[in-house]
């Protein structure tokens, strides 16, 4: 860039290094040879309106990585390796739970923890049931026309002496919060963070 200051050697600033990137709300950047062009700047800022005088305060996002919300952790089998996995992602504010259970004598009651009902919405729970080691016609028996009541759900077969084992999944939305809007105008939305890290900043 013709305005960019160029330096050899070390940089000292008495001061305070600030930004404009548009990268999180004006925050400063830093380019390194070889990172490959814009998509290697990495921005950093200490975002205490939001977060407060606290570690999450400290972001730091790498642009060439704004597709995927990733994790790094040790390999467990490998010292040489990595092993880099992505969030999963919905247009809504999910929780899920899941186990194993069996019946007994063609029935079963799972019970999901005590706050479940208080924690998520009634609309849009699902279930999912997967056999192990057996064909059993297995299904969710509703209570009082609800999959799920007062935290509980209830699985039956159509062979009364069943003792089918079988996985459960239970997905519900979360009720702690607004439904989330999936494609809202850009006008509309004041946005926080970094990155795929980006939040809706609350008026």
């Amino acid at each position: 860039m013709s305005d960019a200051a160029s330096f050899n050697g070390d940089v000292k600033v008495d001061g305070v290094v600030s930004g404009k990137n548009a990268i999180g709300g004006d925050a400063a950047s830093i380019q390194g040879l070889g990172t490959g062009g814009d998509a290697g700047v990495f921005a950093f800022k200490y975002d205490k309106a939001n977060f407060g005088d606290t570690d999450r305060a400290i972001q730091i996002w790498n642009s060439s990585a704004n597709v995927f919300k990733t994790f790094i952790v040790e390999h467990p089998l490998d010292e040489a390796k990595y092993i880099v996995h992505a969030t999963l992602e919905g247009p809504e504010g999910a929780v899920y739970y899941r186990g194993t259970s069996q019946l007994c004598e063609g029935k079963a009651t799972i019970s999901l923890p005590p706050y479940f009902e208080a924690f998520t919405r009634k609309e849009q729970r699902t279930i999912i049931l997967t056999n192990i080691d057996g064909f059993d016609r297995i299904a969710i028996k509703s209570i009082d026309g609800e999959k799920i009541k007062d935290g509980k759900f209830v699985v039956v077969s159509d062979n009364p002496q069943s003792s089918q084992q079988f996985d459960w999944e239970v997905k519900a939305v979360r009720a702690d919060g607004p439904q989330l809007q999936a494609e809202p105008n850009k006008q509309d939305l004041q946005v926080g963070g970094f990155g795929p890290y980006r939040f809706e900043i609350k008026q």
